[in-house]
Parts: structure tokens; sequence; C-alpha cells
């Protein structure tokens, strides 16, 4: 019973906070180092999920994006 809470207090916290984080930075960090070439759509959170759902292929680059941002901003922290 543990486990299921835990399981599914995880999958809250990275399909609602941990999945907008990435978006939003990966976004960001794209149209910055694009100097505004490359532009994707900012979304609040509420309209985020819904929107997600309708184009995964190109949600995944923007995440990838957001996700190497913090490991790399980590990476540099640490050393």
């Amino acid at each position: 019973m543990l486990g299921s809470i835990a399981e599914l207090f995880f999958w809250f916290f990275w399909e609602f906070l941990l999945s907008f984080l990435l978006y939003t930075t990966g976004a960001v960090v794209l149209g910055v180092l694009s100097f505004g070439r490359i532009q994707k759509p900012l979304y609040f959170p509420g309209v985020f999920n819904s929107e997600k759902r309708l184009a995964k292929n190109d949600f995944f680059s923007v995440y990838i994006t957001g996700f190497f941002f913090y490991l790399v901003l980590l990476t540099l922290i640490i050393w």
C-alpha cells in the first residue's frame, strides 16, 4: 500500500511539475540559443497537459533540451 502511494506521488510530481518545468526551460533555451529563430509555444500549467498529448514528438525534443540544460547546470555547480 505504501509503495503504491509513493509511486502515485512520484507520477504526480513528474507529470505535473517536472514535465512542465523541463518543457518551459527547453523552450526558452532553444529560443535564446537560436536568437529567436526556433520558437516553441509556452503554455500555462492548466493548458500544458492537454497540449502535451496532442504533439508528443515535438514536445520530446524540447524536454530533452530542458533536461540537458539542468544537467549542464548541475555539472557546472559540482565542478
